[in-house]
């Protein structure tokens, strides 16, 4: 394990091809149960220390990264798979950002905010960031790309 220079994460390094990943927001931890083995039993992949809440998250295959979303700091982070390279990918005018989608192809971020009720674009570096839908939502929640039709 090792500490973020923040302090705000502690990661256990796993190394897997097949995955599932999930949240666990009471506990304040990432999973992983690797399908590569025949028990599937959860290995926790880093903690979140602190005041932290994480609500959703996606992987984005072509890095290797996992992105997730914090209700607690309304935030979105990102970091290695291998547990390395965390880092605050948007933090102002963010509310509660209770889902995202990655899309691996385009190289975007989507996220949905329950409290500015909002659905945002960004690239997947941070850049570029887009209002795209405001008018007519009410706390958004989750997000889903359909990926073979665009």
């Amino acid at each position: 394990m090792h500490n973020t220079a923040d302090s705000d994460f502690v990661f256990v390094t796993t190394e897997v091809k097949n995955f599932i990943l999930f949240t666990d927001a009471e506990d304040k931890s990432t999973r992983l149960i690797s399908l590569d083995v025949v028990s599937f039993v959860p290995q926790t992949l880093f903690y979140h220390l602190g005041n932290h809440q994480p609500i959703a998250l996606d992987f984005d295959p072509v890095e290797k990264r996992v992105y997730w979303s914090d209700i607690a700091q309304g935030r979105v982070f990102s970091a290695f798979l291998n547990s390395t390279g965390a880092k605050v990918l948007f933090h102002c005018n963010v509310q509660t950002p209770e889902g995202l989608v990655i899309d691996h192809v385009g190289r975007n971020i989507y996220w949905t905010d329950t409290g500015t009720n909002m659905i945002v674009v960004a690239r997947l570096d941070g850049t570029r960031r887009k209002l795209l839908i405001k008018d007519g939502l009410d706390e958004p929640r989750a997000i889903l790309l359909d990926e073979r039709n665009g």
